[in-house]
């Protein structure tokens, strides 16, 4: 046996060393006979950087090249046999990668503005970073710690998931089941819904999140799960089930009643009982108002270029999203489902497979696609599955690479989706991936001014407004149901605006005759008056531009009574 070490240089990373003696065991390694003849080319990822390459040798040469096919390394050997390990020198893969994984998230936190945050970044069973940014909490202080609790919502809706197909390998339950059959109170409209179309998103039912007033209105309100059903029940059918994808978060309180209904469990002790305890995921708690959940980082809404706390009740939604977890819990729940210790591996291959309209969905101008209660995408070539979520003043993250054995997990305090984007910077470092192209800086919002404004204009423009959004606007077909109800109204000299179910605030008058708010100061409010009364209501919130005809007074009782029949 020959032996050959030479620390070489490949595309700028390295040292590498190639060698024939053991490996560091973080770092990939092969063997590789040689004789006199011809063998075909193998090829070896080098798990921490960016280059690939292809060992390729003939007779006596041992030549590595890039996918370019250019030869960066030649070795002359003299014995007709010899052992090639290819490995990373000095710190190897674990503790290089780790410095570089923490920049990364470092530079993702400060610049989503993010609060706090926690990361997991593991390749198999192996953690690379396990870190917390910024805080859990701003008014005492508090630093985030790498397993602080968030309120998890989009990780979780796999664990629905999981729940039902346990149900299906057990003869309980079939995917083609009409839904009718378990929940018959429910009104389908006269069409048949499978268990199927609720757990890949294409049964039509419209996405309670997004109607306005029957869920914004009562997002501080705790309901019960026939109370969460009713927000959609009776609503049109944005299209025939099966015939398209539409995310809808209405699918996931029926599938919950299905489950409670098949297994005689509540979901919170099913899921406890077959999901959290074999995966030993032992800090996740199910939210309950009477509960103290201790670690729980504080959930903030952003306002502006700051933050206020989020006042949205854990309660109010479905049962599914009223846990709170650490990403240490949710890697492990993630390795037990990719183990077989939760599903068999076929079930979770068929979680993993989209069909038919799934395998175009969300309309983001990425390729994603949707299997059964899991998100299907790609990095450059490198396909993940997990899902991503926000609310209640955290958003969450999970997705695994399983042809690269990654796992990333994050999550923050911030109701917005900077989790998911932190998971991608994280994931797209640790696959080699060029760094995703910044959207430059944000928007800095207005300096809102506070012009005086007069009785009469105060009285042309006070009324109680629905606005929609016109249907070009949309882009997703449940926004064609939404509708929201505010009222403009004098309080003691003070022009106010209420939303429906929110605090009210001051409308602040600008110099170019718009008017703004505190909560949302990148955002303006214009009113057309005609003949000395104001009949329409322009709402700029983002990327919307939300209009309204105004359709009485603002007092109480036109306010209320108008958005009873919303």
């Amino acid at each position: 046996m020959g032996r050959l070490e030479e620390n070489i240089r490949v595309n700028g990373v390295g040292p590498i060393n190639v060698q024939a003696i053991s490996a560091h065991q973080h770092c990939f390694s092969y063997d590789f006979s040689c004789a006199s003849e011809i063998f075909p080319p193998k090829s070896i990822a080098l798990a921490s950087d960016r280059s690939r390459l292809e060992l390729g040798y003939c007779g006596n040469h041992v030549s590595i090249r890039d996918l370019r096919g250019y030869i960066v390394y030649t070795k002359y050997i003299f014995f007709l046999a010899v052992s090639l390990i290819v490995s990373l020198t000095a710190n190897c893969f674990a503790e290089v990668s780790k410095k570089n994984l923490d920049e990364t998230a470092r530079f993702a936190v400060a610049q989503l503005h993010v609060v706090g945050a926690s990361v997991l970044v593991a390749r198999g069973d192996h953690v690379l970073l396990h870190k917390a940014y910024g805080k859990a909490d701003i008014g005492l202080g508090v630093l985030s710690q790498p397993d602080s609790v968030y309120h998890v919502v989009g990780p979780t809706f796999p664990l629905v998931g999981i729940a039902v197909m346990q149900q299906v390998e057990r003869g309980k339950l079939s995917l083609d089941d009409d839904i009718s059959k378990f929940v018959p109170e429910f009104s389908t409209q006269g069409h048949t819904i499978t268990v199927r179309q609720l757990l890949n998103h294409t049964s039509g039912i419209p996405d309670y999140h997004y109607l306005g007033d029957s869920d914004d209105s009562v997002q501080r309100r705790p309901k019960a799960m026939d109370e969460v059903i009713s927000l959609f029940a009776g609503r049109p059918w944005i299209h025939a089930p099966g015939a398209s994808w539409d995310w809808t978060i209405s699918d996931f309180p029926l599938l919950v009643t299905i489950l409670e209904r098949v297994t005689g469990e509540g979901f919170e002790e099913y899921v406890h009982k077959n999901i959290l305890e074999p995966a030993n995921a032992t800090s996740t708690t199910y939210y309950d108002d009477s509960k103290l959940i201790r670690g729980l980082s504080t959930g903030y809404d952003r306002i502006g270029d700051g933050f206020a706390i989020s006042h949205a009740d854990g309660m109010s939604d479905s049962y599914e999203m009223r846990y709170c977890s650490t990403v240490t819990d949710l890697y492990h729940i993630w390795r037990a489902l990719r183990k077989g210790e939760l599903v068999s591996p076929g079930t979770l291959a068929q979680m993993s497979t989209a069909e038919g309209p799934t395998t175009h969905a969300f309309a983001t101008g990425r390729e994603i696609q949707y299997g059964l209660s899991l998100v299907l995408s790609r990095e450059d070539g490198h396909n993940n599955i997990g899902h991503h979520g926000a609310s209640f003043g955290h958003s969450a993250s999970l997705y695994e690479f399983p042809a690269d054995d990654l796992t990333v997990v994050v999550l923050s305090n911030v109701n917005d989706q900077s989790a998911y984007f932190i998971g991608r910077a994280l994931a797209r470092r640790a696959l080699g991936l060029p760094t995703l192209p910044t959207d430059g800086p944000s928007k800095s919002p207005r300096l809102l001014s506070d012009n005086s404004i007069s009785t009469t204009e105060q009285s042309q423009i006070a009324g109680t407004y629905i606005v929609r959004l016109p249907a070009v606007q949309t882009g997703r077909a449940t926004l064609q149901q939404y509708r929201r109800t505010y009222r403009v109204f004098n309080e003691n000299g003070r022009l106010m605006i209420e939303a429906l179910g929110d605090a009210p605030e001051r409308l602040l008058k600008q110099a170019d005759g718009s008017f703004a708010r505190n909560s949302s100061p990148t955002g303006s409010i214009v009113f057309n008056v005609k003949a000395d009364r104001t009949i329409e209501m322009n709402m700029e919130e983002g990327p919307y531009m939300f209009t309204g005809a105004r359709i009485g007074s603002g007092d109480l009782h036109t306010f209320y009574s108008t958005s009873n029949n919303n």
